[in-house]
């Protein structure tokens, strides 16, 4: 993760005033990025965090055990601000195991080996950069969804005014044989794009696979490539596993640049390829691949 510039607000809550101040002032020299409030009282704290200027708190171990409370109370204002603990060294290994379940951001306990200020620094650093990129992250991809629901939206009317009078056209003229070609592909048009809002939506993971007949998969997305004189071979009728929708189009790529790098007359092949197991305890579990080859 890269290191940025920004400015980064933290409000300290300490154990009493003087001390918060006395740490607040040595984070501040450590990192010039920092800016450090101090706050002697919880409540105050909280009120501090309303006006929502603050990127990450910082907040000293109580002996009294009030810390786990203002975290729940932080957490319930500000769901996704940055909490830090700052031990003195006097709380148990449990403790820190405690506040980490309880979803608190870090725990540093204090070290008189080490530079406290510097340890601390880093971490709540590291803290505020991990909760802005993955805020920068959702909002990128709900940029992206809105960005793919409006082109779908645009593309999706006039390929299904062209459907509509590809249907009229079949009825009146069954004979053309360009009918069901260009028939076929609007209907594939209109399936690529509703892959497209769907990985918007849902990311690049693939939830569910199916069994697919390789021999049928490849004809299909033949169809869709601009072959001339190419010819297809498909040495195989066995299956592979995988989402429909996506072997198409990868199936289409591979053709596509198949015919487009190895000449128009070029003869590609298409086969199974049975996985090679280093055990002899290895299972199947049905993943052979395929390959793609060409003469050109």
């Amino acid at each position: 993760m890269a290191t940025t510039h920004s400015p980064i607000a933290v409000l300290l809550v300490g154990r009493e005033r003087d001390a918060a101040e006395r740490v607040a002032a040595a984070l501040e020299r450590t990192d010039d990025r920092l800016d450090v409030d101090p706050a002697a009282e919880p409540d105050e704290a909280l009120d501090r965090i309303a006006g929502g200027r603050y990127d990450c708190v910082v907040a000293a171990a109580r002996p009294d055990g009030t810390t786990p409370s203002l975290h729940d109370r932080v957490r319930a204002r500000e769901a996704d601000l940055p909490f830090v603990v700052y031990a003195d060294g006097s709380e148990d290994v449990g403790s820190a195991r405690e506040a980490l379940s309880a979803g608190v951001s870090d725990y540093v306990r204090r070290d008189p080996r080490t530079d406290d200020a510097a340890v601390l620094a880093h971490r709540v650093a590291t803290a505020v950069e991990s909760t802005r990129a993955i805020r920068e992250a959702e909002r990128r991809r709900e940029r992206l969804e809105r960005f793919v629901e409006v082109v779908s939206h645009d593309l999706r009317n006039p390929l299904s005014v062209a459907q509509g009078r590809l249907e009229l056209a079949r009825t009146e003229h069954d004979d053309d044989e360009h009918l069901e070609p260009a028939a076929d592909a609007v209907d594939r048009s209109l399936a690529l794009i509703g892959d497209l809002l769907a990985l918007a939506r849902e990311g690049t993971a693939v939830a569910d696979v199916d069994r697919i007949a390789l021999a049928d998969a490849v004809e299909a997305s033949w169809t869709s490539v601009e072959t001339a004189d190419a010819r297809l071979v498909v040495e195989t009728d066995g299956e592979i596993r995988g989402d429909p929708g996506r072997v198409r189009q990868l199936l289409e790529n591979l053709l596509g640049n198949a015919v487009r790098h190895g000449g128009d007359d070029v003869t590609v092949t298409v086969g199974i390829v049975e996985p090679m197991y280093t055990s002899t305890r290895a299972e199947s579990h049905g993943g052979a691949g395929f390959y793609v080859a060409d003469d050109g």
